[in-house]
């Protein structure tokens, strides 16, 4: 069943109970063909993924739940229609399908947004539809390759119009929607007004917090606000954008951050004015101007998080030549503390539109310089920057747009026009791809795999079991090595008794799940 929701904004810059209003829904169907067709087959190094005769952009990676890289982007067929489309490879990026080709009577699909929700195993797809009475659309999808499994809302909201860009995240089992329209909300008139929506898997919204809320600018000047992203760290997580100082005639990066724990992020009140403090993007308690610099520009910023670790990627002019380079914001300690780092500066010319992945205290940006792919690495939380790499293997034919890249731990995307028209191409990640098991039995084993490219090297584990635990509550260690194709098991010996829940960090690698400890004997683990 797919539901549309038509709401009036819930959560506002003063009083977030008292402006809560009644919301209407009814079923409809949400367009989207089945396909399952190969698009590329035993292919190396660049393989193209998109296979229309049309201009394919704003590609879009993540991972399933068996590690194997999920792919969407939208397809231009004219200036009144553009669909988005679904591809996948079952075999960590050898070989391609086509899966699902998703429409609107509306015409108009863009700025698809994928992200994995490791604690249900499932996969959050957004999309705006900006002609359509529903402008946001949202998809839960527990097997890509059954379409049985994904189920979807359409929804909208009141007094609003000029919908944008949308970004997707998540936090423990709740996906959310991070995106940009026109709020006109009795009293306001805040165009390209960040908003932010809960949904739990079943598609609603968490009690017992409002769900969805627009940053109503009582705090930090964030609107108009543009090339939006969001990251989830250990404790808490980061929403940053592109924020247009209509004083200082400059662009500067905003962040806002909250917390993942759900007892804190579920809670209603304790805000401004009685608004949520820790949900409503309006009131989150810590609020800054991550780069700012009096008379140049600070525009399109990229995040990423692993445990503590913060990166945010961006660009910026302030250089002799006035032109683009790439600037790092890294921090260690949850964002409470910044520092500054410079990912590359070649003059003269353009270093443009960069996207980051964190794993550890690994992070990768790939960036755009003379219509070429490269990416460069940092090993220490992005303090310094290796030599870069090229990734494309044809020169000068890589997109430098807005969202024209992505990368995550399953690969890297990009538009590129060695065809003639623009093209959605991938390449594998030249790094460590940690996946984790968990199994139960004499106590708890976590079964780590390397199914990278590269070593891992001196990888933090922290495993906690959550429930009635006498012994082996909290183990944490360090793996020296693991080799690309190797594994290793970690055994935790823990004793108590009733439910537990298992929660397991292994670098950038979570996993978690609940059984029953009966003594020593950890049953029932699933």
């Amino acid at each position: 069943m797919v539901v549309v929701i038509v709401a009036t904004m819930i959560g506002t810059s003063f009083n977030t109970v008292a402006n809560v209003r009644e919301t209407r829904m009814h079923e409809v169907d949400v367009s989207f063909t089945p396909l399952n067709k190969v698009i590329a087959s035993n292919m190396d190094g660049n393989v193209k993924i998109s296979t229309s005769s049309y201009d394919d952009i704003t590609p879009t990676i993540t991972r399933d739940a068996n590690g194997n890289p999920v792919v969407a982007y939208a397809t231009q067929m004219s200036v009144l229609q553009q669909n988005v489309t679904l591809v996948y490879s079952p075999d960590h990026g050898s070989t391609w399908q086509a899966l699902a080709a998703f429409t609107s009577d509306a015409g108009i699909l863009q700025y698809p947004s994928l992200d994995y929700v490791p604690e249900t195993k499932d996969i959050a797809l957004s999309y705006m539809d900006p002609s359509s009475d529903y402008q946001v659309t949202l998809w839960r999808i527990g097997d890509v390759t059954d379409s049985e499994t994904y189920n979807g809302i359409r929804w909208g909201l009141q007094d609003t119009d000029n919908y944008e860009e949308i970004v997707t995240g998540h936090v423990h089992y709740i996906a959310l929607q991070f995106f940009t329209c026109h709020e006109m909300m009795t009293g306001y008139d805040i165009q390209s007004c960040p908003h932010l929506a809960y949904w739990t898997q079943d598609l609603n919204q968490p009690d017992p917090i409002g769900g969805i809320y627009f940053d109503g600018q009582s705090i930090l000047k964030t609107a108009p606000a543009s090339n939006l992203d969001i990251a989830t760290g250990s404790d808490y997580f980061y929403l940053v954008m592109q924020h247009y100082n209509e004083t200082t005639g400059h662009n500067e990066i905003a962040l806002k951050k909250t917390v993942t724990n759900l007892d804190e992020l579920l809670t209603q009140g304790g805000g401004p004015g009685g608004m949520d403090k820790y949900a409503d993007i309006e009131a989150m308690p810590w609020q800054m101007y991550v780069a700012k610099e009096d008379g140049y520009d600070d525009i399109d910023p990229s995040i990423a998080a692993s445990g503590h670790n913060v990166v945010v990627v961006y660009m910026n002019n302030n250089n002799i030549y006035g032109d683009w380079d790439i600037m790092c914001a890294y921090s260690s300690d949850d964002g409470e503390t910044w520092q500054y780092s410079k990912v590359t500066d070649i003059h003269p010319g353009n270093e443009e539109y960069p996207a980051v992945y964190m794993s550890g205290s690994n992070a990768y940006c790939v960036y755009i310089a003379n219509g070429n792919l490269y990416l460069t690495k940092s090993t220490d939380g992005g303090a310094t920057w290796g030599e870069p790499v090229q990734i494309n293997n044809v020169d000068g034919k890589v997109v430098a747009e807005p969202r024209s890249v992505d990368i995550t731990e399953a690969g890297i995307v990009w538009e590129d026009t060695r065809d003639g028209n623009k093209d959605i191409y991938y390449a594998q990640l030249p790094a460590p791809r940690l996946e984790i098991g968990l199994s139960g039995g004499f106590g708890l084993t976590v079964h780590v795999e390397n199914n990278g490219q590269e070593a891992a090297k001196n990888v933090n584990y922290d495993i906690e079991l959550s429930g009635l635990v006498f012994m082996g509550k909290s183990t944490t260690g360090t793996i020296d090595e693991l080799a690309p194709g190797t594994s290793q098991d970690i055994k935790v010996l823990a004793i108590g008794i009733g439910p537990v829940t298992a929660s397991v960090t292994v670098g950038g690698a979570s996993a978690t799940a609940k059984g029953f400890l009966l003594g020593p004997l950890l049953l029932g683990l699933k």
